[in-house]
């Protein structure tokens, strides 16, 4: 195999271990500017919304130069009229389309790329959505040749395996924010949440689910990935068989739990082509946990509750009554009486029932 034969198989090889290790595209640029004769190369990012192109974190040009292009001369850079319409996989040369007359002429090369000891430019377009583009470009020294035929048939015949890199690449770093998303979403809802199969084996689960099986005083636990009630093992089974009915209609069940607050389980089930679209083709169930637990701390910065009245506040959304409340808080009832008038007026709302609705529609936010 010859040596170029050999460069070029090293580079493909390159090009996919981008895809899973991002990383890797350091590496694939420290390969291919030598290998095509230029001497450095870099990834550049353009919003296709805002702004214009900047050079990327992945490079391998000096930070001064990459100050310099994204502050300022990123917006004279002439590639971008060459670039913008440019169908991805096609190689942008400087020297063969915008001239070597233009180049001698422009501002942009003569300050800032000669200031920086650069010379032409090779550009690929990598990939391009309705958000941003990606590109890859080769940067030569300044007063270096053009690239040869041999070396511009290497870009040439890169050129398709950089494309699929790239796309690739990007739907995975898309794929992979999307769910980054939906686990923030996940972890600011407090209510415990499990996806489940007809035997209660668990698919996923939220955060809030995984500290309350964790809880040593919890009603619920989980063996070998099995969620279990404790010291009652029969009584989830059959209304996850009723969540995941195969003949008949599956059916809904509410579960009470022991435990302070008191809570239940809501046994739901999910959706027959929503499982099976995205879940191997079974029955699911979602079960969720239902408390009335206030948050404390969020009811207090809404509604500006001083410490005294959030703590009747939490008293109150446990079912307790005003007097039962000044016992529990040591207090009398006419105190009692003159924070809940406090926390009508900061609700704005008229009776307790009402006030305590809200404060339990809140806490489960």
């Amino acid at each position: 195999m010859s040596h170029q034969e050999k460069l070029y198989d090293e580079l493909v090889g390159l090009s996919y271990e981008c895809v899973l290790a991002p990383d890797s595209w350091q590496s694939l640029l420290e390969r291919i500017g030598p290998a095509t004769g230029g001497t450095t190369s870099t990834l550049l990012f353009w919003d296709q919304q805002h702004g214009d192109p900047r050079v990327a974190s992945l490079t391998l040009c000096e930070p001064a130069m990459v100050e310099a292009y994204n502050s300022h001369y990123c917006e004279f850079d002439p590639t971008r009229s060459f670039m913008t319409d440019r169908a991805p996989g096609v190689w942008y040369h400087d020297f063969a389309e915008y001239g070597p007359q233009n180049i001698r002429r422009d501002p942009y090369y003569q300050e800032f790329h000669r200031s920086f000891g650069m010379g032409s430019i090779s550009c690929l377009k990598l990939y391009e959505n309705q958000r941003a583009g990606a590109y890859l470009s080769l940067l030569a020294e300044y007063g270096a040749e053009p690239h040869d035929a041999e070396r511009q048939q290497l870009l040439q015949r890169l050129s398709g395996h950089l494309i699929l890199a790239g796309r690739l690449s990007e739907k995975i770093r898309s794929l992979e924010l999307e769910l980054d998303k939906r686990d923030l979403l996940l972890e600011q809802n407090r209510t415990p949440l499990w996806l489940v199969d007809e035997n209660g084996r668990m698919l996923h689960h939220s955060p809030a689910a995984e500290r309350y099986l964790l809880d040593a005083d919890s009603p619920m636990q989980a063996r070998h990935g099995v969620l279990r009630i404790k010291g009652r093992e029969n009584v989830l089974a059959p209304l996850l068989r009723r969540a995941c009915e195969r003949k008949g209609a599956a059916h809904a069940s509410w579960l009470p739990l022991s435990g302070q607050p008191p809570a239940e389980l809501l046994i739901t089930p999910v959706p027959e082509h929503v499982a099976f679209r995205h879940v191997r083709q079974r029955p699911l169930a979602l079960l969720a946990l239902l408390r009335n637990e206030p948050r404390g701390e969020l009811l207090a910065e809404i509604f500006q509750l001083t410490p005294a009245e959030r703590r009747l506040a939490e008293l109150l959304t446990q079912g307790l009554s005003p007097e039962q409340c000044a016992a529990g808080l040591g207090v009398t009832i006419n105190t009692v009486r003159s924070q809940l008038r406090a926390l009508f007026r900061k609700t704005e709302t008229d009776r307790q029932t009402e006030l305590v609705s809200l404060f339990i529609r809140v806490g489960q936010g």
